[in-house]
């Protein structure tokens, strides 16, 4: 189940999750950031194990994104609030910008900002408005809140997030308590973001919010290979996960665009891989989105009056 709280029984000594199976929610990052990796998306859904994607709606694809979305409703849609990359869709904003009107790349600037001003946090909320309001303003009702460069797990960003979340009813955020894998260890940064990630979810859950029983892709990121996906496959952990991934195709873009670049392609290739497919298959891994986790409100691509 998608829980909005871990459930666990007790036997003896020993806590387990009450869920025995395993349901996957399978992510794709970064949804209108290019041509090539909004395409790359859809392709990965259509033809492969992808589930589910969060949009950059202030990225110059999100339009396309959104009608491609319209035309593969079993893929769930979220939002990929983003202060790092690309141009603000709010006016006026100055604290989180540079001279030519985008975003400060710098995230240890971002950080900064945020934790020692007032009008940035206010311009935060003000810009995270907007993205949001741009998806109900074309008819798509977001399944789930995550974030670029995972921003939203910062203290001051995590209070924004989680009242927007509140306030438009979107139920589910992302939180990345990272599980662990043989093979795969964490980077230092990833370590600080895990226990970031572990003061976030008692506040998702204690503000009615809810997120999943656990997270896999900090370790990976830009490796989400077929060798991979096989051992993470044979160390699933019951309850519902999210595996975050970032298949596209990276035409026209470069390391400063985004440092992942060949990796989309090899983490594409992973989803559509036969094999992989298979294996989840005989497994018994259910596939779903955020938004037809149990428990989760109605989302859909449908009219929004």
């Amino acid at each position: 189940m998608c829980a909005c709280s871990d459930q666990l029984l007790k036997t003896d000594s020993t806590f387990i999750l009450s869920s025995v199976t395993t349901s996957l929610i399978i992510n794709a990052d970064d949804f209108g950031f290019s041509t090539g990796i909004t395409d790359g998306i859809i392709a990965a859904h259509r033809h492969g194990i992808l589930t589910s994607t969060t949009l950059m709606t202030n990225m110059p694809d999100a339009p396309r994104a959104i009608a491609l979305a319209r035309e593969n409703p079993d893929l769930g849609v979220g939002i990929h609030l983003g202060l790092t990359q690309g141009r603000p869709l709010a006016p006026d904003l100055r604290s989180l910008v540079d001279e030519q009107g985008n975003f400060c790349r710098s995230l240890p600037t971002l950080l900064a900002k945020v934790s020692l001003s007032r009008r940035a946090r206010y311009e935060v909320q003000k810009e995270w408005t907007a993205q949001i309001e741009f998806a109900f303003d074309h008819k798509l009702i977001p399944t789930h809140l995550d974030s670029h460069k995972h921003i939203h797990h910062w203290p001051p960003l995590a209070e924004i997030a989680i009242a927007l979340s509140r306030y438009y009813n979107i139920r589910f955020i992302r939180c990345a308590r990272e599980i662990p894998i043989p093979g795969y260890k964490t980077t230092p940064a990833y370590t600080i973001l895990a226990r970031m990630a572990a003061r976030l979810q008692p506040k998702i859950l204690a503000a009615g919010c809810c997120t999943t029983d656990w997270f896999f892709g900090l370790s990976a990121t830009g490796n989400m290979s077929i060798q991979t996906w096989h051992s993470l496959l044979h160390h699933l952990p019951p309850g519902t996960g999210e595996v975050m991934v970032h298949p596209g195709n990276p035409v026209a873009l470069t390391r400063q665009d985004t440092r992942l670049l060949v990796e989309r392609s090899l983490e594409q290739d992973a989803l559509v891989d036969a094999a992989v497919k298979a294996q989840c298959t005989i497994l018994g891994v259910k596939l779903i989105h955020y938004g037809n986790c149990e428990g989760a409100a109605k989302h859909s691509l449908t009219n929004v009056e």
